[in-house]
């Protein structure tokens, strides 16, 4: 009875949402008033009649021109098991297939692959696999029977076209450790041509008969298949997954040697069905295995249902989702789709955009807003409306909600946002850095809803820890966490403090925040090493922030990895335009604009600064010869901004000071008087480093100053929390963000 109750209230959310994708369609073609961009993204603007969505579809991974995420196959793990069911065409009612006890499934498309190898020794198997792993289409691991005997098959990626497959193969053998695991037996492509030997009425008679062939070295599964009455699947053994007829009518020939009273026909592969293999891609020892089910392709829809709320995806860093999971085949890729009802939805994207700590106020704007956002969003992806990712709004599924975050999605049930026009596109963004956006400084046209307003934002970098300006004895010059540094009660003759390490291997990084990937240390400091303190910085947070420095062949690098082409070497960057808020919105490289085809671009261009909000100082290395004989870099070059140093003068940074101070090049020689005292001076010693004028060597750097995360327009989410914090509710807040609208029910 609860299994017929649940595939009742299924079917009816299945014919609301087939009901509201229509009227969307209809509002679509009907009402559309005119087209924006988001992120670079052209987005159709729908007026009123998009109001209600039961069900949000979530493109996990798919193959689109606005998104592109593939997997040649995809995991999924839920407590308690799952049901499997098959909706054969758009509208169908789905249909249940089997109930699955296993905790743990994989599911692909029955398409062309390669076999890049077939062995006893799964050692080897799991060797090539985790080579394989590593490259573009990935791979799984299958385990079968064959004349009595366990053999490993190592599949390479998922592809519609046996040329794709053949194009694949030749590539990955071109890597050397590939071509040493697959050097006795050459790969072959795998495809969907199958042979059926029937239909048997139970799975048990089913695997019997395909064990024949097994027995006799022939390639032979259970096949689930769509019955052509409408009645439950029955159990069919399928003979071969061949690329070509002509392997096909070879597999044909010695399958009918092995079981001549067997008739042989071209299996039905327009209708619905599931092959069954064993998958031990994940097995240690390869005696652990796991039901892997090859779909159809065309309009077949597998639908996976956890029998306990909540479904994992290993291949989406093991997050677990509300709803149900639908994988498909769009674009002859496999495509995976979360359907979830909207109110679930909404609580996932709370859980990933803001945090249990935050006011209520502000987690009822965001939830309002992310509703808005989703319903206005149509069929942006065909099969989806939306992404997981901040291309729309960030959903990572179950493990980040919090209770705080539910309950603001329950508060505003229903709740949206719209003006004369309609709903409006909520737009939102992490930090404004203190004034949002206004739309011609990021999408480069206006919207009328959307303007720049003053946003407190600055609560983004309360209790940051500091990061110390050091100048190591080497000259170098870096960051480093205060965490790790104590003053060690030494100070120069100008009055610098030095500090010295509290232990091994203290990282010293070019700006001041931890990404060992975009920042990467640049040194390190032993146990009680001493530094010479320059100034210091809060850590760069959402709200303020600094990049670089990078030199000049560094930031011509970035410039050309977004297509911008500086000719020569790079010597200048500035700043040549600025919005309503302050943000750039030109650049010139060498006094040549760049080029991009909207301002919040520039952020790419630019190696994916934070925000367009920001200053650039020029900073360079001077190095001359001091009375030791050994090199001093002092910080130098002028900055590009418009009032500070020009190209005749240099920065110095020296004794106590937090901010460089502008000297001309001509007074170089000043240096003798102020100079940097080395780490190992004693305090008081002076050390006056000559630095010989003549001929210095410029490195020229560039470093970014800014504030706000993300493009800034509409919403700023630490804004919000700001403004709650101020005592503003949350359809205050809304409205102070988003010109001339209303907060209603659908």
């Amino acid at each position: 009875m609860l299994q017929k109750e649940r595939n009742y209230c299924r079917m009816k959310r299945r014919k609301k949402l087939l009901a509201t994708k229509t009227l969307a369609l209809i509002t679509t073609a009907a009402l559309t008033f005119g087209t924006f961009q988001v992120q670079g993204v052209p987005v159709t603007a729908y007026a009123a009649g998009i109001k209600h969505l039961d069900e949000v579809r979530v493109a996990l991974f798919i193959d689109s021109t606005k998104y592109k995420l593939i997997e040649p196959v995809t995991t999924f793990s839920s407590t308690s098991g799952m049901d499997i069911s098959v909706r054969s065409a758009v509208g169908a009612v789905d249909q249940l297939w089997l109930s699955v006890p296993d905790t743990v499934i994989r599911v692909s498309l029955d398409q062309y692959s390669v076999m890049m190898l077939e062995t006893a020794d799964f050692a080897s198997a799991k060797g090539l696999y985790a080579k394989l792993a590593t490259m573009a289409a990935d791979g799984y691991v299958l385990s079968r029977v064959k004349q009595g005997k366990t053999v490993y098959q190592v599949f390479y990626g998922s592809f519609p076209t046996k040329e794709a497959a053949d194009s694949a193969a030749t590539q990955a053998l071109r890597d050397a450790a590939v071509a040493a695991f697959t050097k006795q037996v050459p790969p072959a492509v795998t495809g969907p041509l199958h042979l059926s030997a029937g239909t048997y009425a139970t799975e048990a008679a089913a695997l019997q008969q395909a064990a024949v062939y097994a027995g006799a070295g022939i390639q032979a599964d259970v096949a689930l298949q769509e019955d052509a009455a409408g009645k439950p699947p029955v159990f069919s053994v399928w003979v071969g997954n061949e690329a070509t007829p002509a392997q096909l009518e070879t597999v044909k020939q010695a399958a009918l040697q092995a079981a001549p009273g067997i008739p042989l026909q071209a299996a039905n592969t327009k209708a619905s069905y599931l092959i069954r293999r064993s998958d031990v891609t994940a097995s240690a020892n390869g005696t652990a295995s796991v039901p892997h089910y090859a779909a159809g392709t065309g309009q077949q829809k597998t639908m996976i249902h956890p029998k306990v709320e909540g479904i994992a995806v290993k291949e989406k860093a093991d997050r677990k989702y509300r709803g149900d999971m639908e994988v498909s085949t769009y674009q002859n890729k496999l495509a995976l789709v979360n359907e979830v009802p909207m109110e679930s939805y909404l609580y996932g994207v709370l859980g990933a955009e803001l945090g249990a700590g935050w006011p209520a106020e502000a987690l009822k704007a965001q939830a309002v807003a992310a509703r808005t956002f989703a319903i206005k969003q149509g069929n942006k992806y065909e099969i989806a409306q939306v992404t997981d990712t901040t291309l729309d709004q960030a959903y990572y599924g179950m493990q980040k909600e919090f209770a705080a975050g539910n309950q603001a999605v329950d508060a505003t049930k229903d709740e949206v946002i719209s003006d004369k026009s309609g709903l409006i596109s909520p737009v939102f963004s992490s930090n404004s850095g203190g004034m949002t956006a206004d739309p011609s400084e990021v999408w480069g046209n206006p919207a009328a809803y959307l303007r720049s307003v003053v946003s407190p934002d600055d609560g983004a970098e309360k209790g940051k820890a500091i990061w110390y300006r050091v100048q190591m004895g080497s000259g170098r010059i870096g960051y480093v966490s205060g965490v790790y540094l104590k003053d060690s009660g030494q100070k120069s003759k100008d009055g610098a403090s030095y500090y010295e390490a509290t232990e091994q291997g203290v990282n010293v990084r070019s700006a001041p925040y931890v990404d060992n990937i975009a920042n990467p240390s640049i040194d390190q400091l032993a146990a009680k090493e001493k530094v010479l303190v320059l100034g210091q910085e809060k850590e760069s947070n959402a709200y303020s922030w600094i990049r670089g420095p990078y030199t000049a062949s560094e930031m011509k690098s970035k410039l050309a990895a977004a297509g911008v082409t500086v000719n020569g070497e790079l010597t200048s960057l500035e700043v040549s335009g600025r919005g309503p808020s302050g943000r750039v919105t030109e650049l010139k490289a060498n006094g040549v604009v760049v080029k991009v085809p909207y301002p919040d671009a520039l952020r790419t261009v630019l190696g994916g600064l934070p925000s367009t909000l920001f200053e650039i100082e020029g900073a360079g290395s001077y190095t001359g010869n001091t009375s030791q004989g050994t090199n001093l870099a002092i910080v130098g070059a002028g900055s590009t901004q418009t009032g500070s140093a020009g190209a005749d003068s240099v920065y110095v940074l020296s004794g106590n000071q937090s901010q460089p101070t502008v000297l001309k090049k001509t007074d170089l020689t000043a240096l003798g008087t102020s100079g940097l005292a080395k780490p190992t001076d004693k305090p008081g010693t002076p050390t006056a480093p000559s630095v010989t004028p003549t001929a210095p060597t410029q490195a020229k750097q560039f470093v970014f100053r800014g504030t706000g995360y993300g493009h800034g327009l509409g919403m700023s989410q630490w804004g919000a929390r700001g403004f709650a914090e101020q005592g503003y509710d949350y359809k205050k807040i809304l409205q102070t963000y988003y010109a001339g609208v209303n907060i209603t029910k659908e």
